[in-house]
């Protein structure tokens, strides 16, 4: 039964594959590298995330992602260049990223900075078909054996930055290829598999002690419905953050961030499906570390929101 469920699960995977091409998180405010790559070196210092999503507790073969990224800014911080590996897991469906970015950053003013970002990508997608139990052995949609594919692309975006707001656009995946064309039900659904993002953001004070940040993250493709993040955070004294986000038509999310110092932050977020899926599995979810290095002529000089 697990094995059939599976197979169930990969079928569900192929036939959103266009809805859903690129990896989904809660915190998607903390991934920013991952969606553009004009967000490289925005930190002002070299910057270490590690990120754990664990979707549909409870249920087997239910997607996994493991993502780290890294990135810093360079040549007197006219230019970003990160890192983002990323290992997905579906069921009997393995995929793995490895992206490089670079980012070349116009200083506006002291305050003001514009990225335009490209960032270069190897996606590496395996199937491992013996792990499958279909009801009927004969069954010609099931291969026998495990099989891979390589494929490269590329992607671009922009970002602008100010101490209090941001605001960025992205396609990350510029060409419309996967490794999973050629699996034998392609034909359900793999027509177009280019995501247009949108992200914006701002933190506001409201007393000594209390700001509040709100974000949102719009994911534009032609085949699929608009996707909505929507998360605003109480943020207390500069170390504590308290947010809730609601993904349209999905989950909601209650997001706890703590700043440990100015070089480390940890983050925890607890997803409520909404969906059908919901009498199968109570949620999801992430968490998330961040260090930044400093040392002399490279470092943190306050907290720093986005």
């Amino acid at each position: 039964m697990k094995k059939i469920f599976q197979l169930g699960i990969l079928l569900f995977f192929a036939i959103s594959i266009n809805a859903q091409h690129d990896t989904h998180y809660s915190m998607f405010m903390f991934n920013k590298l991952t969606l553009n790559p004009a967000y490289a070196g925005s930190k002002e210092v070299m910057t270490f995330t590690g990120h754990y999503r664990n979707q549909w507790s409870g249920i087997d073969g239910a997607p996994q992602t493991f993502t780290f990224g890294a990135h810093t800014p360079f040549f007197k911080k006219r230019c970003g260049a990160g890192i983002s590996i990323i290992a997905d897991k579906i069921g009997m469906v393995n995929t793995y990223y490895i992206d490089l970015s670079y980012a070349y950053r116009i200083k506006l003013d002291k305050k003001k900075t514009l990225s335009i970002g490209l960032t270069g990508q190897m996606e590496y997608g395996r199937t491992d078909w013996t792990q499958s139990d279909p009801l009927d052995l004969g069954d010609s949609m099931v291969q026998g054996s495990a099989v891979s594919k390589l494929n490269s692309n590329f992607g671009v975006g922009v970002y602008y930055q100010e101490p209090s707001f941001y605001v960025g656009a992205s396609v990350p995946r510029v060409f419309r290829t996967t490794v999973y064309s050629d699996l034998p039900f392609e034909d359900i659904s793999l027509r177009d598999l280019r995501s247009y993002y949108l992200m914006g953001g701002f933190v506001a004070r409201l007393s000594k002690n209390l700001k509040l940040q709100p974000g949102v993250l719009l994911t534009i493709n032609p085949n699929a419905p608009l996707d909505i993040d929507l998360n605003t955070s109480l943020v207390f004294m500069d170390r504590l953050w308290f947010g809730l986000s609601y993904r349209l038509q999905d989950s909601f999310d209650a997001i706890i961030q703590f700043q440990i110092n100015t070089q480390l932050k940890a983050a925890l977020a607890v997803d409520l499906t909404l969906s059908e899926l919901n009498y199968f599995s109570p949620g999801s979810f992430e968490l998330m570390l961040e260090y930044t290095l400093q040392y002399n002529g490279l470092r943190h000089n306050n907290i720093r929101y986005f």
